[in-house]
């Protein structure tokens, strides 16, 4: 069935299945992390009187540079939202997915082939 022996190996689908777990697990907490930054802003804009803001660029007030901020990190975390729900999508499908016995059986004969042979010694 294979002849050519310059086919790439093949994937395991259940690692690759795993991997997007791990996806979706990095995406929490990325999540989790942005919440927790988007708090600490929050704290920021109840005690404005303690903030300032540099003159390098146009003027702006520090509760107002506080809120942009905070507004930006919601919007990055709707994003990571729909990033979210789409490995979670991708995890049905690839559940589903396998190797053939004959396409896992040369799988391993190329992983044996690739292996360096072992030296016998008396």
């Amino acid at each position: 069935m294979f002849k050519n022996r310059n086919e790439p190996i093949l994937p395991i689908p259940s690692d690759l299945y795993d991997e997007i777990g791990q996806l979706g697990d990095r995406v929490q907490a990325l999540r989790a992390d942005i919440a927790r930054v988007r708090n600490q802003y929050a704290q920021l804009a109840q005690s404005p009187k303690s903030l300032r803001v540099d003159e390098l660029g146009p003027p702006t007030d520090p509760r107002e540079a506080v809120i942009l901020t905070h507004t930006a990190l919601r919007a990055v975390d709707r994003d990571l939202e729909t990033v979210e729900k789409g490995i979670s999508y991708a995890h049905g499908p690839a559940s589903r997915i396998s190797l053939t016995d004959a396409a896992a059986e040369h799988r391993e004969q190329q992983l044996a082939a690739q292996r360096p042979p072992i030296e016998r010694t008396r």
